[in-house]
């Protein structure tokens, strides 16, 4: 050790109990109290033509939720013509109505998002991004969206499925109690797949990484958030290489500190014995 090393090693540990302290590396606490807006808006009304992978995604991202235990009665999922622009206010609405310091929540859309110039939501902004509800001419903007997040309390993962989709996060969205994760950077577009009916991000970050467990890096049979996104944000741009409008990278901010996880982690298999050669003592004998 260098001279000062134990100086140093003070104020480290004195840093990392503050950090602790004040909840910047805290995990979410795994309880009931879990609550979940999952959108899939697929559809537009008056259109032919939807997000052929929207509605797979959403029924993933459920089904996800629901092995990991969250109450049925606790996930609102609005899917083609339920996702208005109504609906989603009020689900959001509903999201922060029922959260406190300890809740976890989520939120989830997958769908179109439409990219604008001019600031028409004064955020700031040259170029803003929205949510195209199933009542497309009702958008939410990512000003709004962010806004409305910001307001739910406890820990907050959103999800967000769509071209420019790290577009939304915006104005302090992402912090060490908010997790966001996105299926392109915003100045790209984001790509499904008509096989799977799903979108390219959604199906191996939920569908593979968290529901088959692809993402399972230790075979411990759970997967955190943080995994299921280095899985995807790995195959993604490899799957959409030769896309004419580039590949995708998936976004990922916030959420600092432990991984994540929907589901507590099992807990550690107890430890056995062993002899100092290092095979398992099996018999005890005395002499």
């Amino acid at each position: 050790m260098q001279p000062g090393g134990r100086v140093l090693a003070v104020v480290v540990l004195v840093g990392a109990l503050l950090a602790s302290a004040s909840g910047a590396s805290a995990a979410p606490r795994v309880s009931d109290d879990r609550w979940a807006l999952v959108i899939g808006a697929g559809k537009q009304a008056g259109k032919s033509k939807g997000a052929v992978g929207a509605r797979g995604d959403a029924e993933a991202v459920n089904q996800a939720l629901l092995n990991a235990g969250f109450a049925r009665g606790h996930i609102r999922l609005l899917i083609d013509s339920a996702a208005t622009a109504s609906a989603i206010r009020q689900g959001l609405d509903w999201l922060r109505a029922n959260s406190n310091d300890r809740t976890f929540s989520t939120f989830h859309y997958s769908g179109h998002v439409l990219q604008r110039g001019g600031d028409r939501d004064k955020d700031g902004e040259a170029v803003d991004e929205y949510l195209m509800p199933y009542d497309s001419r009702n958008l939410i903007s990512d000003r709004e969206l962010s806004e409305r997040l910001r307001g739910v309390r406890g820990w907050l993962w959103a999800d967000i499925a769509g071209c420019e989709a790290a577009g939304f996060d915006e104005g302090g969205l992402s912090s060490p109690r908010r997790l966001v994760t996105a299926s392109s950077q915003e100045s790209e577009k984001s790509f499904e797949r008509p096989d799977w009916q799903m979108s390219v991000f959604t199906g191996l970050l939920v569908d593979q990484g968290m529901n088959k467990r692809q993402a399972d890096p230790n075979g411990d049979a759970t997967v955190s958030i943080q995994a299921a996104f280095r899985y995807a944000a790995k195959l993604a741009p490899e799957m959409t290489a030769r896309q004419k409008l580039g590949p995708q990278h998936p976004y990922m901010a916030g959420g600092d500190g432990p991984e994540w996880h929907l589901r507590p982690p099992p807990p550690p298999a107890p430890r056995q014995a062993e002899s100092p050669s290092g095979k398992l003592c099996v018999v005890l004998c005395l002499r």
